[in-house]
């Protein structure tokens, strides 16, 4: 196992340990096991991803994930889930927004700074990692502090060849799609005023290889969206693109496994016969070693 694989199964691990995610994992689990099947095709991980918005909205009492407490952590969690399973094997991780997990550098550079000295971070649900070939990276750390050292040594001294996506998830469209339109308003920005500064000490987003922004949404809102609506217009620019867990529509939103191309194409580099080819064989091996996804 390398260093990647070793960090992408840390944050898995770390979605099982939280009450919020094991006790909707019971009744998600059946129907992600139905859907994926036996042999993990990549047909079926796809259809997965359009059916991420139905298998959240279902708990075991019936009830609509969204109206019970912690929905769009548990929202966030299995966004987070499925689109590690779908990278296993590249070089992108998939990070929830906890300091344990984040090398340094990285959580330096989605700083904002005002008024010279404070810090702000956008609301970063998730964090999109695609690491720089690295042959420290090759291999398996003893503990997981040093892990994170070393990758944080990687990323400082290949910043250039690093890639980060940050990726907001929200349950709810109609309330909270002007949040990452403004945040990547915010990071797109060429200049501010002198008390506004994006990025801390030396890294900036500006400096990376490649910086998105991204919302990914159930939606739970009621009514239908269209090309025209408000909510779509907020974020039909963003950097990263606009993602919900359901079919693609045109105009409106991408199934969330568009995020991959989109945002991580150069991971694909990663599967010596292309993903679908690929992954299958990867997730068995990934189940038959520790089975951190609980498949």
């Amino acid at each position: 196992m390398d260093a990647v694989e070793q960090l992408r199964d840390k944050v898995i691990s770390d979605l099982f340990k939280t009450a919020t995610f094991n006790k909707a994992w019971e009744a998600w689990f059946p129907k992600i096991s139905a859907t994926l099947g036996s042999e993990f095709k990549n047909a079926n991980i796809l259809k997965l991803g359009e059916s991420l918005s139905e298998i959240f909205k279902s708990t075991s009492d019936g009830r609509d994930q969204s109206q019970v407490s912690g929905g769009g952590a548990a929202w966030e969690a299995l966004v987070c889930w499925y689109l590690n399973l779908c990278l296993i094997g590249s070089k992108t991780v998939i990070v929830k927004s906890k300091k344990a997990n984040i090398p340094n550098c990285v959580r330096e550079t989605i700083s904002v700074i005002y008024n010279g000295n404070f810090k702000s971070n956008t609301e970063s649900d998730l964090l999109a990692i695609t690491f720089p070939e690295h042959e420290c990276l090759k291999s398996k750390f003893t503990t997981h502090k040093m892990l994170l050292e070393k990758m944080n040594e990687v990323i400082e001294s290949s910043f250039k060849e690093t890639e980060l996506t940050i990726i907001q998830c929200k349950t709810n469209w109609n309330d909270n799609a002007q949040i990452p339109m403004l945040w990547d308003l915010i990071y797109s920005s060429n200049g501010f005023s002198q008390n506004v500064h994006v990025g801390a000490g030396p890294f900036s987003p500006k400096l990376l290889k490649k910086f998105t922004y991204a919302f990914v949404t159930v939606p739970t809102s009621r009514g239908s969206f269209e090309p025209n609506s408000t909510p779509v217009m907020r974020v039909r620019n963003l950097s990263g693109g606009n993602y919900w867990g359901k079919k693609t529509k045109s105009g409106v939103a991408n199934s969330v496994f568009d995020i991959i191309q989109r945002n991580f194409k150069n991971s694909f580099d990663n599967y010596p016969n292309g993903w679908h080819l690929d992954i299958s064989a990867l997730i068995k091996a990934k189940r038959s070693n520790g089975n951190p996804f609980s498949l």
